[in-house]
């Protein structure tokens, strides 16, 4: 099978030298078409095959077909002649025609691109229009719907402006799901204009706080703050109340300070209405802010309101180093404590007491006004007695208007122990004791609204230091009055004796008992002045001493705890 196939093959190509040998001097239009021709080849194949008689006789045999064929070929013409002129017409027609139309097919291709760019854009037009009228009829078919969400802003102001933060609310919530499931450009700036809206509303909300408002008003005002959920946490929700709040006392207290003035407020009397009116306003806003935070925010963790309060509370000190000073009368002072009393003892009742944090201020502002008073009554009295040392003035002339005796002295005794802390009346007749007795005991009954306990050292300790001045300047009057004038010996013993067993024994008994109750501390003071002026006290008998102390002690022990809110009387 294999050496047949190969046999084909060599003999193929031999047919094919064979026929380039044949047509190798013909024109290459015929050439090609001959060699191109399958049935030339078959017929090749065939005369190699033929044997050498058909070989022979085969151009004969060719020779009789082509005549028989020219034959056929004259009887067909001469036949159907009109045929071939018809057809040699339509030929032409044929050609003429595809000639016209290959030249309109060139212009229909050139124009097809162009075609087919305008149909491109005629397609997407209409696709733009259809859509759009597509988006008309939605918005035709929805107007109502439509109506309703381009109207929320609108809406949504009016709650806000009116009050009606539930349903500005309820609008908000309601925009804002809408903008999660439709996130698109008109829903976006629906939600800008109500996110405007609910930032007025926040406004509003927290303009709230810094008014007056009641408990019930606060605790729907923070409910609506924490539905709106723009703090981070619960604690800077209520840092923002507290603040509020506090701005509302800052506006009171703010309010109260426009009424005094600049001049008033140096003005004893002025400064007291302004912390009287200042405490007032504090305890009815410490009150209220802590009664209403406790009631809003119950589970109360951390120590925000005690923090704050202790705030407040240090504004409420400066205010009271601030004016307390300015104010000059003790009875003013104790009305303001009293006040404060009552405030603490009022906040108590939500867990601020804060009575005694205070009392140290009211004892800074006591301590130096008695001190001072003390300081003036005895400034008077050395100025007496130093003007006299200075001017030579004898003893009869400016100490005594009569020398008390001894008998008259014991005279007024009897008086004297029926009524307990009554300054005694041997102090008449020396009128500079008497002045300086006053002071001291005018001193003492402004002390006496207000006796702290730890006023008692510092106001002994000063009071004997001016009594061992005045003592101090009595010596040196005494001296001098004693080596000119001899004979005034008896104005100098009985001043002395005056001033040191009768005037500075009373006063102290005053201090001691009359104010701090029997309050007994050491002293050293009275054998200080027995020795500063021993030169110049008459010698006493051991009875007679004795029955003196006898005497003062009765007066500071009748009727002490009956007597010991009652004023020391003045002479």
């Amino acid at each position: 099978m294999s050496t047949a196939a190969s046999t084909t093959t060599a003999f193929e190509d031999n047919n094919d030298d064979l026929l380039k040998l044949l047509t190798d001097s013909w024109d290459t239009p015929l050439k090609d078409t001959i060699e191109t021709s399958k049935w030339t080849r078959d017929y090749l194949t065939k005369l190699t095959s033929l044997p050498l008689d058909s070989l022979l006789h085969e151009p004969t045999e060719l020779r009789e077909e082509q005549a028989k064929a020219k034959r056929d070929a004259q009887q067909l013409a001469f036949r159907d002649y009109p045929c071939f002129l018809q057809a040699q017409t339509c030929r032409h027609q044929v050609e003429e025609t595809l000639d016209g139309l290959d030249v309109h097919l060139g212009e229909f291709l050139s124009s097809v691109p162009e075609l087919q760019k305008a149909c491109e854009i005629f397609s997407q037009h209409a696709k733009e229009i259809k859509e759009e009228r597509g988006k008309i009829t939605r918005v035709l078919e929805h107007q109502n719907v439509l109506t309703d969400l381009l109207e929320i802003p609108q809406l949504m102001e009016t709650c806000v402006w009116n009050g009606y933060y539930s349903e500005a609310m309820d609008l908000a919530s309601h925009v804002h799901l809408l903008q999660v499931r439709y996130p698109l450009s008109i829903v976006k700036s629906i939600h800008q204009q109500v996110q405007s809206s609910s930032d007025l509303m926040l406004v509003q909300l927290i303009s709230h706080l810094r008014k007056p408002i009641r408990l019930a008003a606060a605790m729907n005002v923070v409910g609506f703050l924490r539905r709106m959920d723009v703090f981070d946490s619960e604690t800077e929700l209520r840092m923002v109340f507290l603040r509020c709040r506090h701005d509302f006392l800052q506006q009171r207290l703010a309010r109260i300070k426009r009424d005094m003035s600049e001049e008033s407020r140096q003005r004893s009397s002025d400064a007291f209405e302004h912390l009287k009116k200042f405490i007032d306003v504090m305890r009815e806003q410490m009150f209220e802010i802590g009664t209403q935070y406790i009631s809003i925010f119950s589970n109360e963790q951390g120590s925000l309101l005690s923090d704050y309060m202790v705030h407040v509370i240090e504004l409420i000190k400066t205010a009271l180093d601030t004016y307390l000073p300015m104010i000059e009368d003790t009875s003013a002072l104790t009305s303001l404590l009293t006040q404060l009393q009552y405030c603490g003892m009022s906040l108590g009742r939500i867990g601020l007491d804060f009575r005694n944090i205070f009392v140290h201020s009211f004892e800074e502002a006591v301590q130096p006004m008695i001190l001072r008073w003390i300081d003036n009554a005895t400034e008077d009295l050395v100025q007496k007695i130093t003007k006299a040392s200075h001017e030579s003035t004898a003893p009869s002339a400016w100490m005594s208007s009569k020398i008390t005796s001894q008998g008259s002295s014991s005279e007024n005794r009897d008086e004297v122990k029926r009524h307990a802390f009554q300054p005694p009346m041997l102090l008449v007749g020396y009128p500079s004791l008497a002045i300086f007795t006053n002071g001291i005991l005018s001193a003492f009954n402004a002390l006496r609204l207000l006796p702290a306990i730890s006023l008692y050292i510092p106001i002994q300790n000063h009071l004997e230091a001016c009594f061992l001045e005045i003592g101090t300047a009595l010596r040196q009057y005494c001296d001098q009055a004693a080596s000119y004038m001899p004979d005034e010996l008896t104005y100098l013993q009985s001043y002395s004796a005056a001033y040191v067993r009768c005037c500075l024994p009373y006063l102290k008994s005053c201090l001691v008992d009359g104010i701090y109750g029997n309050l007994l501390m050491p002293s050293a003071a009275d054998e200080d002045m027995e020795t500063l002026l021993e030169t110049y006290l008459p010698i006493m008998k051991k009875e007679e001493e004795e029955q003196v102390l006898n005497d003062i002690a009765a007066e500071n022990t009748v009727e002490v705890s009956a007597e010991t809110d009652s004023d020391p009387s003045t002479l």
